[in-house]
């Protein structure tokens, strides 16, 4: 029963999908051949209002940290449908809002819900995927967003919960950090590194101050001995 029920849930989203991007290629046609009317009549607009409730539908089960690059290549033939050559100026860049409009509306919720809920900030790999992914299709500013608003405040808090060691099962800080460096814009991982500088300046204190502890029992047990 559950297992026939997933594969109709399958079958209903691929269909949803090969619809949605029928749906962009008779736009594309329309903006093709009729470019006067279609920044005339801002029927990009048109296109991106009607087409949000079925994207939403279709987007209702995704879970973007284990399938980071679902929908995505539907996405960019919509892209390429509201915004490929033929329209210039002021008409570009009015697609282009639109289909900034469609990512708000359709992408962006569950991709800050899985990061926000469901990303563990000390397993980079996935989340660093999932917005390799999606970066090329997000306007610079609305990749920002969720670098500043979902990502960032984790980094700085797994730097807070940071705690440097010298035993073996000590989580290397690197591993949570270093795969951002590619994501994330000027000054990148900078603002983190005082944090980092003074947590490790005190772990070495306290590692110096235990080993001369050590060579003092040595020494008083040598004198006992001697």
């Amino acid at each position: 029963g559950g297992g026939g029920g997933g594969g109709g849930g399958g079958a209903a989203s691929s269909a949803a999908e090969a619809s949605l991007a029928a749906w962009a290629e008779e736009w594309g046609k329309l903006r093709r051949a009729h470019s006067g009317e279609w920044s005339g009549h801002k029927l990009h607009e048109a296109a991106v209002a009607l087409a949000i409730p079925a994207f939403r539908r279709h987007f209702a089960g995704w879970r973007p940290l284990s399938e980071p690059e679902r929908s995505a290549p539907l996405l960019r033939r919509w892209e390429s449908a509201l915004c490929g050559g033929g329209a210039g100026g002021v008409a570009a860049g009015a697609a282009e809002q639109a289909f900034c409009a469609l990512l708000y509306a359709v992408v962006l919720p569950p991709l800050r819900s899985a990061l926000a809920n469901e990303w563990r900030a000390a397993d980079a790999i996935s989340a660093t995927a999932l917005l390799s992914v999606w970066r090329p299709l997000l306007p610079a500013a609305l990749f920002g967003e969720v670098l500043a608003g979902q990502v960032l405040p984790r980094l700085v808090g797994e730097v807070g919960a940071w705690a440097p060691s010298l035993g073996a099962d000590s989580a290397p800080l690197h591993a949570s950090l270093r795969p951002w460096e590619r994501l994330l814009p000027p000054p990148g991982l900078q603002p983190l590194f005082p944090a980092i500088r003074q947590k490790l300046l005190v772990a070495i204190g306290a590692w110096n101050a235990a080993a001369d502890d050590d060579d003092d029992d040595d020494d008083d047990a040598d004198a006992a001995a001697a």
